[in-house]
């Protein structure tokens, strides 16, 4: 019995120290962020929307600490002045999640350019919600904006929109979880979902094996295909319903392709954007190759989103295109 207990306590302390450096090495190798926290100015920690109006907040994960405003009408500062002439659509990345409001991309392009802009993205939203959301403001604002920008994340808008179709279709909610951010994990009642929740939050090691390596154990490349096939027809019906709104508005528009900082540095990204140019019925534009040379300097590195030179990169892009535009 004493050997067995031995035995036992020599396989506990391996396994921990396997653990810890395997948790260490993960840190340097694939960091991976918990997930941001929301706090009050305070540092308390807060379940309001992302897009709350006429609120001021911090978001905060291991990368960055960055004050956010959101406006009296719900939606990213800085605030246009009367209606807005310029529209930016999209996801976290437009959100400019991990900046703070005077450097976020939108708004550095609309300050050097003298622009009035508005920026009605939201972290989570799929390509449905969107177009929901621009429309909503267009009718109840009676906004007449000149431009519409939409950019449109490749990392994970095609299944953002396969599963927000999918909610559509049984008449359920498909707003992004951030407008409706669950309860702390103490509140959780599923004891087995809440250890879960605490290993993914504490262990990137674990992080890794849930985001990483689970998926390659379970993907079915038929199922995984027909998947991205269901996805690209909604996608594709979401940009039908972009082009027509922009018809019975009378704005011009322009979609951008924002990829994930793995999809440029394995260098698939030109694959995606095929298959994207092949649903719309405007030109796209490909930014890929704006952050190719050096990623790791425009993307936050465990999570992900542009930082602050990310933003600056794009915003100078914008600002150069269009200048080449006019000549």
């Amino acid at each position: 019995m004493k050997k067995l207990i031995g035995n036992l306590l020599l396989l506990s302390v391996s396994l921990t120290i396997v653990f810890a450096v395997g948790e260490v090495a993960s840190r340097y190798v694939t960091p991976i962020s918990p997930g941001p926290s929301i706090l009050d100015m305070d540092g308390n920690k807060q379940k309001i929307s992302y897009i709350e109006a006429g609120k001021q907040f911090r978001i905060k994960t291991p990368d960055f600490d960055a004050v956010t405003t959101i406006t009296k009408d719900g939606y990213r500062a800085p605030e246009a002045k009367g209606k807005p002439n310029v529209i930016f659509m999209g996801d976290s990345f437009t959100y400019a999640q991990g900046v703070t409001d005077d450097e976020a991309f939108p708004a550095l392009y609309c300050k050097a350019r003298g622009l009035n802009c508005a920026n009605l993205a939201v972290p989570g939203a799929s390509t449905l919600y969107e177009i929901d959301r621009l429309e909503h403001f267009l009718k109840t604002k009676n906004w007449t904006p000149d431009m519409v920008h939409f950019f449109f994340f490749t990392g994970n808008d095609f299944s953002d929109n396969l599963g927000a179709a999918g909610n559509r279709e049984l008449g359920l909610p498909y707003e992004p979880v951030e407008l409706n951010l669950r309860p702390a994990i103490a509140e959780d009642k599923n004891i087995i979902k809440r250890a879960v929740d605490v290993g993914l939050k504490y262990s990137n090691l674990l992080r890794v094996a849930y985001y990483k390596i689970l998926p390659m154990i379970r993907d079915n490349p038929d199922e995984a295909a027909d998947t991205m096939s269901k996805a690209l027809e909604v996608t594709k019906g979401e940009f039908a319903r972009l082009d027509k709104l922009s018809h019975a508005y009378a704005f011009n528009y322009k979609i951008y392709v924002i990829h994930p900082e793995p999809e440029i540095t394995h260098n698939v990204y030109q694959e995606m954007d095929k298959k994207l140019q092949a649903l719309t019925p405007v030109p796209i534009t490909p930014l890929g190759d704006l952050f190719k040379e050096n990623t790791k300097s425009y993307f936050f590195p465990s999570d992900g989103h542009f930082s602050v030179a990310g933003n600056k990169k794009l915003a100078k892009f914008l600002l150069t295109s269009q200048k080449l535009s006019q000549n």
